[in-house]
């Protein structure tokens, strides 16, 4: 409840009680607080999220690669489904084999062979109008 409804409602003769609030300055966020392994399990949690969030994605970015292929390519459905199932094997075989807390492994290995595809995502937001 925000302050415009809290004063509206006592206005009215409700009595409401305030909700607890907890200031917290920039500076008392500083290193200072946090130890090594707060930080490590911070950053395993928000990780962790991203990895939900990423589930719940996942599904429109497969479609989008998968009417790429269908459109530009002319892929049709067998091709499709036989490319959508080995993607999605490599995926996890991927996330499995190097542990990693990060959501995409391959761009690492990508970019160990040469291939930048951070590179080429900037080179499409440039020259998105």
């Amino acid at each position: 409840m925000n302050r415009r409804e809290r004063r509206k409602l006592q206005k009215q003769g409700v009595q409401v009680p305030k909700d607890p609030s907890i200031n917290i300055k920039l500076s008392d966020l500083g290193r200072g607080i946090m130890t090594p392994a707060m930080e490590s399990a911070m950053m395993h949690e928000i990780n962790q999220q991203c990895l939900e969030a990423d589930a719940r994605f996942s599904l429109d970015l497969d479609t989008m690669v998968l009417w790429t292929l269908y459109q530009c390519y002319g892929w049709r459905e067998k091709r499709l489904h036989d490319f959508y199932l080995a993607m999605a094997k490599e995926h996890r075989r991927m996330r499995e084999y190097y542990q990693m807390d990060d959501l995409y492994p391959e761009r690492y290995k990508l970019k160990e062979k040469g291939i930048d595809v951070e590179k080429w995502q900037e080179e499409v937001l440039r020259d998105d109008p």
